[in-house]
């Protein structure tokens, strides 16, 4: 992520916080899952936005998946991706491949797929970034965990269903899953969480550990992102542990 674009994402969260609604104000004042002794949830965001790297490989050896699509949520995406890279992970974005890219598979004019994916900044810009691999490319135990960003439009349904067998493989192995905002739509869709869970404007829970054993957890916008990368560090070391 660009000086420029995080300086945009940093301003609309700030301007957001401070233009929320005062009965949105009240609730998360009365959550405790988000105001704590240590400051309010916009306190919290700003420290961990602007906290040093004190170890770059405090994160060595371990492999995160991020999967993404075209309108993903420029904050959710950049955010995660630069916290856990500046810290040694091996981070790969990995995306469906496009129902035209199937299409075009069997003529003769077709070239490389694009890889590129439109990202929507909370500051309203829209820009294109690269990522590593498609989902068909890899496999979910390539990996130690996988983390699915918010996303402003939806996938086609080539792209969903591939998304979706991807998360369930994944779950089948018992890799931690973590989501942000409404990519808890996509986790009920494959089966993961239930309906209540799923709801992205739920003020009940900011973390979800589900009692069937599953290792998913969910953050439901940017003031739950300190807590929601906290949970992933203690995931990645408690796999490993088991491993």
């Amino acid at each position: 992520m660009s000086n420029r674009l995080f300086a945009a994402s940093l301003v609309f969260v700030l301007g957001s916080a401070n233009a929320m609604a005062p009965e949105k104000v009240a609730s998360r004042a009365g959550d405790s899952t988000r105001a704590t002794s240590s400051g309010s949830p916009h306190a919290q965001l700003m420290r961990f936005l602007m906290q040093p790297v004190e170890d770059p490989n405090r994160l060595q050896g371990y492999r995160i998946a991020i999967l993404a699509g075209d309108g993903v949520d420029g904050f959710d995406l950049d955010v995660p991706r630069r916290f856990l890279a500046e810290r040694g992970a091996m981070v790969h974005v990995v995306v469906p491949r496009p129902a035209k890219d199937f299409q075009a598979a069997g003529s003769e004019t077709a070239g490389e797929p694009e890889m590129e994916i439109t990202v929507l900044e909370p500051s309203g810009e829209e820009h294109t970034t690269s990522f590593d691999q498609f989902v068909d490319q890899v496999q979910p135990c390539e990996y130690d965990l996988v983390y699915l960003p918010g996303n402003l439009t939806f996938l086609d349904r080539v792209a969903e269903q591939m998304s979706i067998a991807f998360l369930q493989q994944a779950v089948a192995e018992g890799m931690p899953i973590f989501g942000m905002g409404n990519a808890t739509l996509v986790l009920f869709n494959a089966g993961l969480i239930d309906s209540r869970t799923a709801r992205a404007d739920q003020i009940t829970v900011s973390l979800v550990s589900p009692a069937n054993g599953r290792a998913i957890y969910t953050g439901r916008d940017a003031f739950d992102m300190p807590a929601l990368m906290d949970a992933l560090i203690i995931a990645l070391r408690s796999r490993a542990f088991q491993q």
